[in-house]
């Protein structure tokens, strides 16, 4: 019998077959063995080998590692994973506003090709760093991620409207499945991905207030089926459960709420574009 994947309850491919190319957006490993930052706690180590075994189990043949806060700017261990991946991996880093150029292309060198915020725990970055810190991903062609509440991507509006790179909205974008037309994010997060210049990840629906997140995802899909991205969130820090969620089901309910017309763009073809396959 074959060992249960850690923090996974899949034990069985999804009913969804998933195109060729299909790339896990948001995933993330922790080990014990890198310092943690200050504060934050220490998570149960989660490899790479454990995400590779998930890839195989769901039918995923690219990756695109993202530094966790756990972390802070110590990108390390991401990096080395990426770099291990070769052309099938891909690396989202921790940076400040402030880093050289020299440093950033060194981690391009080892597949970085965007920076994540964090400003739903608010380190190691906070809102203010958003605006400098898109202007010095421009100059690298790369994009920035942000985690943050729908009330914190509204009262950002005006910030991130005129940032000079491309916006990822990560676990989608903490939206309510309930009503989400109606909170002030949307049509921040809707106009950005109608423009082009905004993405958003389908992942981590468990983090969302209680309701189907369906409407959500074909709304969020209908902005713009081009600027849409899926992930499995895997090792799910912020899952609320006891148990672990089935990523194979989460991937079949995904794909329940996304026209199949779209399936091959939201699955591999969109994120080959922003992760520059």
């Amino acid at each position: 019998m074959t060992d249960p994947i850690p923090f996974s309850a899949a034990s069985a491919p999804p009913r969804t077959a998933l195109p060729a190319g299909t790339v896990d957006v948001h995933h993330h490993i922790y080990d014990h063995s890198f310092p943690t930052y200050p504060g934050l706690p220490v998570r149960r180590d989660a490899s790479l080998a454990d995400h590779a075994r998930l890839r195989a189990l769901l039918g995923v043949t690219r990756n695109v590692l993202v530094q966790p806060s756990a972390y802070g700017f110590d990108n390390r261990l991401h990096l080395a994973a990426s770099a291990a991946g070769g052309a099938n991996s891909r690396a989202v880093v921790v940076v400040a506003p402030d880093t050289s150029l020299d440093d950033l292309r060194a981690m391009a060198a080892q597949g970085a090709v965007g920076a994540r915020a964090n400003l739903v725990q608010g380190v190691p970055l906070s809102p203010s760093d958003v605006a400098p810190l898109g202007a010095r991903l421009a100059d690298m062609g790369w994009h920035l991620q942000i985690f943050a509440t729908p009330e914190l991507i509204a009262e950002m509006a005006p910030v991130l409207r005129v940032l000079p790179c491309p916006v990822v909205f990560d676990h989608l974008a903490l939206l309510p499945p309930e009503g989400f037309k109606a909170h002030p994010a949307w049509k921040v997060v809707a106009g950005l991905l109608e423009a082009g210049r905004g993405w958003v990840k389908l992942s981590s629906p468990y983090a969302l207030p209680p309701g189907d997140p369906a409407a959500l995802i074909a709304a969020l899909v209908a902005c713009n089926p081009e600027q849409t991205v899926w992930g499995t969130n895997w090792p799910h820090p912020n899952n609320p459960a006891l148990t672990p969620p089935d990523d194979a089901a989460l991937i079949d309910m995904f794909a329940a709420a996304i026209p199949a017309a779209h399936h091959t763009a939201v699955f591999a073809g969109n994120a080959a574009r922003l992760y520059k396959f």
